[in-house]
């Protein structure tokens, strides 16, 4: 496959050069002919934005471009094999078929929730499950009393301490009022979100 990328305007040996290492990547860490006009990419952009730190008194400009896609591709290597995304952990395929418990067989990216962790129940399950507990929420919420309502608001983004200074109240009234609103979510049967 040969790459697509157009470097008009550019250094005819950082073409060159990305090119060549670009090349040299496929077949190792993962890396695929696919990939190859990205890791160019990435590389030619990794490089222009450094180029502005080129000194000639310091090196050759043929010098400081190799030192700079080198340590870029180290980077990405480092990224590649890092232990939370190591590409040689990966050895099963979203396509791959997995048994949904009805006696059918789904692909596995039925069973990805939207954040991408494999669940017990398929995708569209999980969701419907999800929007279900968002609108008991919602209904719990909207029948509190006012200033209960208000104080679940706030804490959705702030502390206790911040909600006592934005309202200038004592931080015991608002744990009392704490208690009345696990109180309301325990009646409506929503204790495991407290």
């Amino acid at each position: 496959m040969v790459s697509q990328n157009s470097y008009d305007g550019i250094d005819k040996y950082a073409a060159n050069l990305i090119r060549h290492k670009a090349r040299q990547l496929v077949g190792k860490a993962g890396f695929t002919e696919d990939d190859r006009p990205d890791l160019e990419q990435e590389l030619m952009i990794d490089l222009l934005q450094r180029m502005r730190h080129f000194n000639p008194a310091k090196a050759k400009k043929t010098t400081f471009m190799a030192r700079i896609v080198e340590r870029h591709i180290s980077t990405i290597l480092e990224a590649r094999f890092a232990q939370c995304r190591d590409w040689r952990l990966c050895q099963t395929s979203l396509n791959e078929p997995l048994d949904n418990g009805e006696g059918d067989t789904t692909e596995r990216i039925d069973f990805l929730d939207s954040e991408g962790s494999l669940g017990s129940g398929t995708r569209e399950t999980r969701e419907r499950l999800a929007h279900e507990i968002r609108m008991d929420l919602d209904l719990a919420i909207a029948s509190l009393p006012e200033e209960l309502r208000d104080l679940c608001v706030r804490l959705h983004d702030s502390t206790m301490a911040e909600i006592a200074r934005e309202m200038g109240i004592p931080r015991t009234t608002l744990y009392d009022r704490l208690s009345k609103l696990r109180d309301a979510f325990r009646e409506a049967g929503l204790e495991d979100y407290l």
